[in-house]
């Protein structure tokens, strides 16, 4: 009889008088992440049929581990993205028009920065806008609704 060991790699963790200063993981589905307020690290991703470099977060707090629901949301969000591709465009056009009024593609008028996982099991993509610079546009799978509006809307 065989049994299966699961290691998990425990963050790497520098603190300086109580203060965390370095704290490095290598995930075993995200790779290895940096924690700067949560778990980032970059990567490149295809959106509106362009190559960006984004910033890929898992939230957690105080170099909490990655949970496996992020883990997961991590692992389908680039079929998730490929599977809903009319959905997703439709959504972030009907609101560029409707609250920022813009007529261009969406590939001119905003660029992804950020994947997020959440802890609650929502991940989303924020978006850097110039017709909506102080709140930017995101674009939030909530209970696998795909929900778009303002950031701070969903953060």
């Amino acid at each position: 009889m065989f049994h299966t060991l699961v290691v998990f790699q425990q963050p790497k963790i520098k603190t300086i008088k109580g203060f965390i200063v370095l704290k490095k993981v290598k995930d075993k589905i995200f790779g290895e992440m940096e924690y700067k307020h949560s778990w980032t690290k970059e990567e490149s991703v295809i959106f509106f049929g362009k190559s960006y470099i984004i910033n890929v977060t898992a939230q957690a707090y105080s170099a909490d581990t990655i949970l496996e629901s992020q883990q997961k949301n991590y692992a389908n969000f680039r079929s998730y993205l490929e599977e809903h591709k009319n959905e997703i465009e439709e959504k972030l056009m009907e609101y560029c028009k409707t609250i920022c009024d813009v007529t261009v593609t969406l590939d001119e008028c905003m660029n992804p920065k950020t994947v997020i996982f959440e802890r609650d099991g929502s991940w989303g993509i924020l978006f850097d806008t110039d017709y909506d610079v102080e709140n930017g546009i995101a674009l939030f799978v909530i209970n696998n609704q795909i929900k778009v509006d303002r950031e701070d809307s969903f953060l």
